[in-house]
């Protein structure tokens, strides 16, 4: 027993090690990744300072005899200075405006009337007929009175038997199945259309 706790105590230090080195080695070959990824480091230097030279020390020229001269000095040119003229002030809306000429009468045709065009208006689009039920009933009593209530609505109904049914339909006209069918179920919210 005590041998076994013994292996185990070995085996879980030595995984424990191997751990250890592990990780040390995936951090030193990180280290190396990115320094070699990273760009250079930039070093910057001072720029060399300029030593300004001293002014030299001019001496003053001492003037030659007039006889060593062979041409005339000649006379210091002057510089001309142009005077800068003062800008001109920017010209207003009213200095723009040019001033009022006499006015000469002229003759003026007389206006035209202009006649409306008549608009045009888009063609209503035509009417379709549609037939929608609005209920089918077993007993022949109660679809009258379902086709009573159509017509007091004022649609066009009519009673249709089919498969031992009585079918109250009615017919109306409307732009598209869409409006149809709105028309329809304002009334009768189970109706349908059938063609």
């Amino acid at each position: 027993m005590q041998k076994l706790q013994k292996h185990r105590l070995i085996l879980l230090l030595g995984v424990l090690v191997a751990l250890i080195f592990f990780y040390l080695g995936v951090n030193t070959w990180m280290e190396t990744q990115e320094r070699r990824t990273a760009p250079p480091p930039v070093v910057r230097t001072k720029p060399p300072v300029q030593i300004k030279p001293e002014a030299k020390q001019v001496k003053p020229q001492t003037p030659k005899p007039p006889q060593a001269q062979k041409t005339p000095p000649r006379k210091p040119e002057k510089k001309v200075v142009q005077k800068r003229q003062p800008q001109k002030p920017a010209r207003t809306a009213e200095a723009k405006k040019p001033q009022p000429q006499k006015q000469v009468p002229v003759k003026k045709a007389p206006p035209q009337k202009k006649q409306p065009q008549p608009q045009k208006k888009p063609a209503p689009a035509p009417m379709k007929e549609f037939v929608a039920q609005i209920g089918a009933f077993k007993l022949k009593s109660n679809a009258e009175k379902s086709l009573a209530l159509a017509k007091k609505k004022g649609f066009t109904a009519f009673i249709v038997e089919e498969n031992g049914l009585y079918k109250v339909r009615v017919r109306f006209k409307a732009k598209n199945l869409r409006s149809a069918l709105r028309t329809v179920r304002r009334d009768f919210s189970g109706a349908f259309i059938v063609r």
